[in-house]
């Protein structure tokens, strides 16, 4: 189905949990968040069921399962299981607990991940996190992916001014040692983050300055493809001031079963409601409809919980 302003709407974000194992500066408070009460979370059961009347109401291209971190929710392969049959279904993680689950996620159908990475110093990664996590262990989740076939493997990192923003070029040779695709995120300002935002632009030009210039090659969903002369590529995501809205084909369901057509929040659907109430499989299709016809050109990236809608 299309917008209304043609974009075709297929792809969708389904938040799992609002629950973490880290507590990274540019997502949430130290302290951690309130947490939603368990009876206001999605059983995975209903879950399921409203991504397959999401499905069946757009034809889904894709499902990206998101958290908070994914893998903290219990059952999370069986959820996956449920979902592959129906489009391509992704993930995105810390990666802190993938090497315990590759194998599985993999057998149940998850087709690739999406990793993040705040740096390649452990001091500034622990920093970041506020967690006691290394680049070792991020390095071991992106092996255990590669050696289960959750592959090709996207590694992002949110730039950081004063923090990482002097590390991207070596980032871009680093992920090439590994195998794997580089990209790096405007810090969008949002509820608990305590950091300072790097512009696309000037990610750019500081890469170039290191590493000389690259050219663009493409544009992948949300992200814009560089490639460097030695023919590494790379991406850049600027939610702020890259204009992304115009490509987004993006719906997202939060673990609470609100679906919302746009990240930077705006009218929404409480398909939990909806679906706890007894309303008709019918019933909800069409609502389905009647909100992404509804789906705003773009929104103002400020002021949203980054880990209760996933990203």
């Amino acid at each position: 189905m299309k917008d209304g302003f043609g974009r075709r709407i297929d792809y969708l974000r389904v938040s799992v949990t609002d629950r973490c194992n880290l507590r990274c500066i540019y997502c949430m408070p130290e302290a951690g968040i309130p947490q939603i009460e368990h009876s206001a979370i999605l059983r995975l059961e209903e879950i399921q069921q409203l991504v397959e009347l999401i499905h069946q109401a757009l034809n889904l291209r894709k499902i990206r399962i998101t958290g908070g971190e994914p893998l903290v929710r219990r059952g999370i392969v069986s959820l996956v299981k449920s979902m592959a049959p129906l489009a391509e279904t992704t993930m995105t993680t810390n990666g802190i607990l993938l090497p315990k689950f590759s194998a599985e996620l993999h057998a149940a159908g998850l087709s690739r991940v999406n990793i993040s990475i705040d740096s390649l110093k452990n001091q500034v990664i622990r920093e970041v996190t506020r967690r006691d996590v290394s680049l070792e262990m991020i390095e071991e989740a992106i092996g255990s992916a590669k050696a289960n076939c959750l592959d090709p493997v996207k590694v992002n990192c949110v730039v950081l001014k004063g923090v990482n923003s002097d590390e991207p070029a070596e980032m871009i040779k680093w992920a090439s040692g590994m195998g794997v695709t580089m990209r790096f995120i405007e810090h969008m300002p949002m509820t608990g983050s305590v950091c300072s935002h790097v512009a696309g632009d000037e990610i750019l030009t500081g890469i170039c300055a290191e590493l000389g210039p690259v050219k663009k090659i493409s544009t992948e969903g949300t992200a814009e493809m560089y490639v460097t002369d030695s023919g590494i590529r790379f991406g850049i995501i600027a939610p702020v001031g890259g204009g992304m809205c115009a490509n987004c084909t993006r719906l997202r369901l939060t673990a609470e079963g609100e679906l919302l057509p746009c990240l930077a929040g705006g009218e929404s659907l409480d398909l939990g409601l909806m679906l706890r109430s007894g309303r008709k499989d019918s019933e909800i299709i069409s609502a389905v409809h009647d909100l992404v016809a509804k789906k705003p050109h773009h929104g103002a990236c400020g002021g949203v919980s980054m880990w209760r809608i996933g990203g």
